[in-house]
């Protein structure tokens, strides 16, 4: 089974963070796996995004045409790349930032997830990343049962934060139950 995924929004959204943490726990877990960071010529406000295509097989092309999974957190990112994503597949919509969209292509389901505004219910945007990773790890379980592999992956890389610990935890178990209520 290969999964591919796109997640694109501008600087400072956590997307190459979501990402890698993704890929490490692919390779982690013994899947194939390609993560391509892709940055915008913009210092700040620059679109940002990364590719990342998991398989229990070899993976060929890196960066598809068309994604299994897209994430878009910002309206320039919705507008550029909503039309990315195969028939079968999901387009995940940041409904905070962007409200408004039009149906989706024949055969994708979109699911609208306010990701920053469980941010701001938390009191902290800077946990964007955790909090889009606790969605994404919703919908990855076909590939990733365990789920809470990412959050463990994500704690052990702020080891030396430990004060943040605990706000982690919270933010990736708000964006989970978010991601479920929004599946409902």
């Amino acid at each position: 089974m290969e999964k591919s995924m796109y997640f694109a929004g501008v600087g400072g959204q956590g997307l190459q963070v979501l990402g890698k943490v993704i890929a490490e726990v692919a390779n982690e877990k013994g899947l194939h796996v390609t993560y391509s960071p892709k940055y915008g010529t913009a210092k700040r406000g620059g679109l940002t995004s990364c590719f990342v295509v998991v398989s229990d097989e070899p993976i060929g092309n890196p960066r598809k045409k068309k994604q299994d999974l897209l994430l878009v957190m910002e309206p320039r990112a919705y507008q550029q790349f909503c039309h990315d994503v195969k028939p079968g597949g999901t387009l995940v919509v940041n409904s905070t930032l962007v409200p408004q969209t039009a149906e989706p292509d024949e055969g994708v389901h979109q699911v609208n997830v306010p990701l920053h505004g469980v941010c701001s219910e938390l009191g902290n945007t800077k946990v964007i990343s955790t909090v889009a990773l606790g969605a994404m790890a919703e919908l990855l379980t076909d590939m990733f049962p365990d789920k809470d592999a990412f959050l463990e992956f994500a704690l052990r890389q702020l080891a030396r934060k430990p004060e943040l610990a605990e706000l982690n935890k919270r933010a990736f178990a708000a964006g989970a139950e978010a991601m479920k209520k929004s599946l409902a």
